[in-house]
């Protein structure tokens, strides 16, 4: 995380007040150190997306930057021919803006192209709004990508509210692209929505990954009334070592960040297995 990143999501903390998590049913999680090798280059490319790279991300080939001065929605769009995936790429908080997006829980039903939303399914007005800000920019140049490496798949990811925009990018690309493969991974992700968007995100045929560290009380935000958001995908959990990976069970496994006993934006919020948030740089893995 940025230095100013810091402070900014520091203070976010202070504005969101947390209660004691309930105590949940679920302590089953299971070693997975293979998870490793793509959650640490989701986690590199997040980092990416706050050091403003350009040209390159590590192995992905930035196509075009993604940009609204109004919601202040960052990220990058482009292709990595090493590992055949088409990249969205969305930033986390770094600035004034970016938090009042972490904090306006409104929930709203969202209205993007490509995207036919279920009776009841709402999100967030702080990852809508973004979002909903950048979402034909990112079709058209995934369309674009898509058109010149059709035997390419989709990746979506991010840290923080990055992270938070990796879930809706995940429905967003699904629904518009159904015939290519996609896979998110949502780091340090807060919950956006409520249990019938969760429902509606489960429903595609892809894979939604959560990557979450040790002592990081962002992804126990929202959980308790009066917000009650829901996650979904599969939770993995570490402490920054490979030898540290866990797969998750369920949506709050007390093995994981459910049972950390932290709330809002703690120490353990800005490195993500073993990646520190603004500090990887846009080389080559």
């Amino acid at each position: 995380m940025l230095s100013n990143g810091i402070s900014f999501l520091t203070t976010a903390a202070a504005l969101v007040a947390q209660v004691s998590a309930s105590p949940t049913l679920q302590s089953r999680a299971t070693a997975d150190t293979a998870a490793w090798s793509f959650l640490q280059r989701a986690a590199d490319l997040s980092s990416a997306a706050y050091t403003g790279c350009t040209g390159t991300a590590f192995d992905v080939t930035i196509t075009k930057q993604i940009y609204d001065v109004t919601t202040n929605a960052k990220g990058f769009v482009g292709y990595s021919t090493t590992n055949k995936k088409i990249s969205v790429v969305m930033k986390g908080s770094t600035t004034e803006t970016d938090i009042a997006n972490d904090v306006d829980t409104t929930l709203v039903t969202p209205s993007l192209s490509g995207v036919t939303f279920p009776s009841g399914a709402q999100i967030m007005h702080g990852i809508s709004s973004p979002w909903s800000a950048v979402h034909d920019t990112i079709i058209s140049e995934v369309q674009s990508l898509v058109e010149k490496y059709p035997d390419y798949t989709l990746e979506s990811t991010g840290h923080s509210l990055g992270g938070a925009l990796t879930y809706i990018s995940y429905v967003a690309l699904a629904s518009n692209f159904p015939d290519t493969e996609i896979t998110s991974n949502a780091m340090a992700a807060f919950p956006i929505g409520n249990q019938a968007w969760a429902d509606f995100a489960n429903s595609f045929n892809g894979t939604m990954n959560r990557g979450n560290n040790i002592d990081d009380g962002v992804p126990n935000m929202y959980i308790e009334a009066p917000y009650d958001f829901i996650h979904y995908g599969t939770e993995y959990y570490s402490s920054g070592t490979q030898a540290t990976v866990v797969k998750c069970s369920g949506e709050r496994d007390t093995s994981c960040s459910a049972g950390n006993g932290q709330y809002g934006v703690t120490a353990g919020h800005f490195s993500s297995f073993g990646v520190e948030m603004g500090y990887a740089g846009c080389s080559s893995l």
